[in-house]
């Protein structure tokens, strides 16, 4: 794992993110970096996150902190750390060890003043599966977490909590968002992952329905805006082989150029996901610029908007 630390993430790439228009670094963290879950992690990553906080403030960047994985798994996906079912809420030590790690994450961002001034928002807990969770228990987890947030954390503008829709629909969210939350500082916001290779029931679409929607998803990012910001936290360029069909590059292309407008004009901002692969370049965005799938600047545009498909 220290290799791996040393060598993933450079300060050259980290430069070329910045220069490429982007703003942001959303860092996955997990809960065993924070607490001992005996679970059989390796710790040892909080240097190297100091260190990528360090070269993202050096480079003009901030830095959302995502706590990605929870003890027992939050959805039962191997970015939870474990794919042995999602057992998070069936224990309550379980919930109390997210609390514990949380609080200790926050702990540890406030003790470094470049820290603090890095970081201006703490994505609560990434892709909670609700459907298979006690909703109760996590809600309470991520209601507590943005007052810990909120008390812990003091910065003008405050650091945003982020809260993942959980597969849900924004309707699903709407009467349950505390009104409050945003009534005096936007320091609440849901977050959505929009892919489209995980549906299979469009894995046969071509390439124009997948704009078209792209262009439904701006409009819903757009409509619920007035209730809860949204940050489109996760995307890539990933399409089911029948849509890409033959033209790589043009259809990569278009699709990211609509995804921009998309997410840029009806959300609070977007991620992609990720920054780099060992493969799959369509899941990284320096292959990505490489290949001029990602328009330089981010709001060039070769292909007409997404509303002529």
């Amino acid at each position: 794992m220290r290799a791996h630390w040393e060598s993933w993430v450079t300060e050259a790439e980290v430069q070329r993110l910045a220069g490429a228009g982007l703003t942001h670094l959303r860092v996955p963290i997990g809960h065993w970096e924070f607490v001992d879950s005996d679970e059989g992690y390796v710790r040892g990553g909080l240097p190297y996150f100091k260190r990528l906080v360090y070269w993202a403030h050096k480079y003009g960047l901030q830095v959302i902190a995502d706590m990605h994985t929870a003890p027992g798994s939050q959805n039962g996906f191997d970015n939870s750390g474990t794919t042995r079912g999602v057992n998070w809420t069936s224990d309550p030590k379980n919930v109390a060890l997210s609390k514990r790690a949380l609080q200790t994450m926050l702990k540890y961002i406030a003790s470094d003043p470049v820290v603090l001034a890095t970081i201006d928002a703490i994505d609560l807990l990434n892709e909670p599966l609700i459907d298979a969770l006690d909703f109760e228990q996590l809600w309470e987890y991520d209601t507590g977490g943005h007052t810990l947030v909120a008390q812990g954390l003091h910065k003008t503008p405050p650091v945003v909590s982020i809260v993942d829709r959980g597969f849900k629909d924004y309707s699903w969210w709407q009467p349950r968002w505390p009104r409050d939350w945003n009534s005096k500082y936007i320091d609440a916001w849901l977050d959505a992952h929009l892919y489209h290779v995980f549906d299979h029931n469009i894995d046969a679409w071509p390439l124009e329905k997948h704009l078209r929607l792209v262009a439904q998803n701006g409009r819903d990012l757009k409509s619920n805006s007035t209730v809860f910001p949204i940050l489109v936290g996760e995307w890539s360029l990933a399409l089911p082989q029948t849509a890409v069909n033959g033209r790589e590059n043009q259809a990569r292309r278009m699709f990211a150029e609509a995804q921009l407008d998309a997410y840029e004009q009806g959300g609070a901002g977007w991620v992609f996901w990720c920054f780099k692969t060992e493969a799959s370049p369509e899941w990284s965005f320096l292959d990505a610029l490489d290949r001029s799938w990602i328009p330089q600047p981010l709001n060039a545009r070769k292909f007409p908007p997404v509303t002529r498909y």
